[in-house]
């Protein structure tokens, strides 16, 4: 459905319930019982109406994005728009409950009805498939169903945290079978979406921001660059300024909440430490290996990129990166840097590597933070 609050968003419920009733269900009032998209997610709000209407052609459809980008309120929204749409039967589960699930057919000579359970229903949802990752025998199983259920034009949709092209522990031709259907990726919503967001979690609780104020919680006022991104974030900051006004007895005003950015946002600045190990998890590399005088190659680039990040994500200067990462001076770290700039105008693979250790340090915390390569910023959308 549009969003009555914001234009150009769309809200997929988890339920049928409408706002009243949804209240008395609800653990408390900040709990939103909508995935929130926008142009952003657009793919998401087109796969969805494509699969109610029967007309998606590619299965399976894989959602993917890191922790708390919403992919299991997405997977609700979609169990509860399937039913209302078909009227037929959701199997909805997860990986960690296939391979348990699994485990125990096989030991209790029930494989037949184990298949059974996931083969009857219209539609069936699996969350966090990455916990199948290392377990063959499980994911033979549902390799099995999988190539069942596109043989039978049986829809699947599944969640990972990242791509299955860049997910160890899955078997290639795993990979290659759900590569081969539609992957969509959650992008963190943009301010539009996030203003919305903010606006049905304030209904919800019935309470009143002053627009400027909800503006810059949202990210729409150019001069100040939020950190709120994600429902648990904004969800954080109305009860942050909410807390600060039932204290004064006061409406909250928009130096609060630009005083509340202003914390978060030097709350959330990543460290050295942070960084480097992070980098050294990507390249497959101790972290002594990167505080080590070693010149092998890949050291040197993870090294370089280490270096090249961190002048970007925190305030430390040439010679204070030096003297942490194994004491070299700042003409060391300098050249260093300025050899990663040149690889990222030269080199593709190191330009998405970088913009990809950018997102996980930095993107999911501080978006703030401003990248050399506009074209490789992703955005994920936190509806957990």
């Amino acid at each position: 459905t549009e969003s009555p609050v914001v234009s150009g968003t769309f809200t997929i419920p988890l339920d049928g319930l409408d706002d009243g009733e949804r209240l008395h269900r609800l653990d408390h009032a900040f709990t939103l019982r909508s995935f929130v998209g926008g142009q952003e997610n657009e793919l998401v709000h087109w796969s969805l109406r494509e699969l109610n209407n029967y007309s998606l052609q590619i299965n399976p459809l894989t959602f993917y994005g890191p922790t708390s980008t919403g992919k299991t309120t997405l997977l609700c929204g979609f169990e509860h728009s399937w039913q209302k749409s078909t009227g037929q039967d959701v199997l909805l589960t997860n990986g960690v409950d296939f391979d348990r699930g699994y485990a125990y057919a096989l030991e209790t000579s029930a494989l037949a009805e184990f298949r059974e359970k996931h083969r009857r229903h219209g539609l069936v949802i699996i969350d966090d498939l990455q916990s199948l990752c290392n377990k063959p025998a499980a994911q033979q199983e549902f390799g099995n169903l999988l190539d069942w259920r596109i043989e039978a034009n049986a829809p699947i949709v599944l969640s990972l945290n990242v791509s299955p092209v860049e997910l160890n522990g899955l078997s290639e031709g795993l990979v290659s079978r759900l590569a081969g259907g539609l992957l969509v990726p959650l992008q963190l919503p943009a301010p539009a979406t996030r203003r919305a967001i903010l606006d049905q979690l304030l209904e919800q609780a019935g309470l009143e921001f002053p627009a400027d104020v909800r503006e810059a919680v949202a990210g729409q006022r150019a001069e100040v660059e939020t950190p709120f991104s994600t429902v648990p974030e904004i969800r954080h900051a109305i009860m942050q300024l909410q807390h600060l006004a039932e204290e004064r007895c006061s409406g909250p005003t928009l130096s609060d909440a630009i005083s509340l950015i202003s914390q978060e946002r030097g709350a959330r600045k990543p460290t050295l430490a942070q960084i480097t190990k992070k980098v050294a998890r990507h390249f497959n590399v101790r972290t002594s290996d990167l505080k080590s005088a070693s010149r092998r190659q890949w050291v040197v680039r993870a090294r370089g990129i280490v270096f090249y990040l961190a002048r970007q994500l925190t305030e430390d200067s040439f010679q204070r990166l030096g003297r942490k990462l194994g004491g070299r001076d700042h003409s060391t770290v300098m050249h260093a840097c300025r050899r990663i700039e040149s690889l990222l105008e030269s080199d593709p693979g190191i330009a998405v590597t970088v913009a990809r250790l950018r997102r996980d340090i930095a993107g999911d915390t501080d978006h703030s933070v401003k990248t050399n390569l506009p074209e490789l910023q992703c955005s994920g959308a936190d509806f957990k």
